[in-house]
């Protein structure tokens, strides 16, 4: 099974209204990111992540969260985030759920 396509330019447009607290409109991106993404397992996946995001963000940083310790300003350490990332989502290791939410 291939997995599903998110619709980039509305993922980019969520990323930055939650950096920017904007949550009331990142969550209105987040339904319609929802709407367009088929209702299989690596999708529960990724939306679930993209929940997780804007829930750590609107809490003002859970000091346990991933996203909460990545310094958005170091392009070094954010691509190198990427690369584990899309490792993770790769691997054959990982449940298609757990795929989804990397």
């Amino acid at each position: 099974m291939r997995t599903p396509k998110p619709p980039h330019e509305m993922v980019r447009r969520f990323f930055q209204l939650t950096l920017a607290r904007r949550f009331a409109e990142a969550e209105r991106v987040l339904s319609s990111i929802r709407s367009q993404m088929r209702d299989v397992e690596w999708s529960r996946g990724y939306l679930q992540a993209l929940n997780g995001i804007i829930h750590v963000w609107r809490s003002n940083h859970d000091r346990y969260a991933f996203i909460s310790n990545l310094d958005m300003d170091d392009v070094s350490v954010l691509k190198k985030s990427y690369g584990d990332f899309v490792k993770h989502s790769k691997s054959p290791l990982h449940g298609v759920y757990d795929r989804g939410f990397f």
